[in-house]
């Protein structure tokens, strides 16, 4: 018999044999009958046992939660149940069973006390709750839509290395890593490589790992995440802010589109979000009237970005324009004058967040070099880097999307952690 999936039951199947496998979520065990609601990947269905099956009838309360099980039975309409019918059992198949206690509950109301730690402890039994699934089913349409956007767009996917000789973006932040004779570091940005392949495929993208080092212990870091990367060839800042636009909007229209049931479960009404271009100046004078204590040359704060989201609520907020002390050194300088002080750097932030940052890249090597050496760090490092533009590399330009960072703005969750079914941070190293 052909396995029927929760989502599958509904009035249209009445009175057909089925067969479901699936997790016991719930045993609601009433004198005359009793319930069980299964869970599969598609999500919850109700099944009775009536006490003229007297051996299945007795068995349920025997059953532990969260077992495997295969389950055999008639659909039979029933407007009280959640999908207008419910399964009425003829055989129960205990498949694998769980242990009786659970370390922690996986139905959402049984788990309101149990802080964020104990449920990543027991991640394996977390995933099992119908929202934090709902959470990774939209994750999941993410990557795919981002994937689709910039294929049909006709860029190439790459795979850059995720093992590395120096820094990527300068400072110390990186984990070393035993590479045979060599030091090694696990890379911080596919930035250099995809700078590079431009030179050769014009338009790229990539999902990659990125790892940070920073002992940072935050609510919106991560030591280990993964990166959503575009880089464009003949392309300035404002060309690639207009793909992220454009693909932030694209995105968030196929989760709309495909992804109700896991807003329903979630509770959410994602809007499709306007955009807004404001220079950095601007943004810090903007900031100032709204009464944040903000200077020239401040990044933007967690408490900022919060602001602007409300005064540009449901908007991919574009700031430009930044000032080059604040921005990598492989971000091109705003003109080549001498005494230029603004880059070609750009962040975005949506849901109070930012998601993203990127711009115009340095491509004439004797500035690069001087950039790099005004960041305190040595061009001997970046040798093959900065070599690759000595072959008449044109202008180009890009960025990255945080993907749990971008998972978090859209679905509105309160810590960062939430997002990363996994999660690396200074303190987690298992499960």
């Amino acid at each position: 018999m052909k396995r029927t999936y929760a989502s599958e039951i509904s009035p249209k199947l009445n009175n057909k044999k089925i067969e479901l496998l699936g997790w016991i979520h719930e045993i609601r065990d009433l004198s005359n009958n009793k319930f069980i609601i299964l869970r599969d990947v598609s999500g919850l269905t109700q099944l009775i046992c009536k006490k003229d099956n007297l051996d299945v009838f007795n068995k349920i309360p025997k059953l532990n939660k969260e077992s495997a099980v295969k389950i055999s039975g008639i659909v039979k309409t029933m407007k009280q149940a959640p999908q207008g019918a419910e399964v009425v059992i003829e055989n129960i198949e205990v498949l694998a069973e769980s242990s009786p206690r659970l370390p922690i509950q996986t139905i959402e109301k049984g788990d309101l006390t149990t802080g964020l730690n104990k449920r990543l402890d027991n991640r394996f039994l977390d995933l099992r709750k119908p929202k934090i699934q709902a959470i990774f089913k939209i994750q999941s349409q993410i990557i795919n839509s981002f994937r689709k956007f910039f294929f049909d767009q006709k860029f190439i996917e790459i795979q850059p290395p995720c093992i590395i000789s120096s820094a990527s973006e300068g400072g110390t932040e990186l984990f070393p890593v035993k590479y045979f004779e060599q030091s090694a570091y696990l890379a911080q940005s596919p930035q250099l490589y995809k700078q590079m392949a431009i030179q050769s495929f014009e338009k790229v993208f990539m999902t990659v790992p990125v790892w940070r080092a920073e002992k940072h212990n935050t609510i919106r870091h991560l030591n280990e995440c993964r990166q959503l990367d575009i880089e464009i060839a003949f392309t300035d800042e404002f060309a690639v802010m207009d793909y992220l636009a454009k693909s932030v909007q694209f995105i968030v229209k196929e989760v709309i589109e495909n992804c109700k049931t896991e807003l329903e479960i979630l509770n959410l009404k994602i809007k499709f979000p306007d955009v807004k271009y404001i220079t950095y100046e601007e943004t810090i004078n903007l900031l100032k009237k709204n009464k944040l204590k903000i200077n020239y040359e401040d990044d933007i704060s967690p408490e900022a970005e919060k602001k602007l989201e409300e005064i540009f609520p449901d908007t991919i907020i574009f700031i430009h324009d930044w000032p080059s002390s604040i921005k990598p050194f492989y971000i091109m300088p705003k003109t080549l004058q001498v005494k230029e002080t603004l880059s070609r750097g750009f962040d975005a932030i949506y849901g109070g967040i930012e998601i993203s940052s990127g711009g115009q890249r340095v491509h004439l090597p004797e500035i690069l070099i001087k950039q790099i050496k005004d960041k305190k760090l040595n061009p001997d490092n970046f040798k093959y880097y900065i070599d690759s533009f000595r072959y008449a590399c044109p202008i180009h330009s890009g960025w990255s999307i945080g993907l749990e960072r971008f998972t978090m703005a859209l679905l509105k969750l309160d810590n960062i952690r939430e997002a990363c079914i996994w999660p690396r941070d200074r303190d987690r190293l298992v499960p």
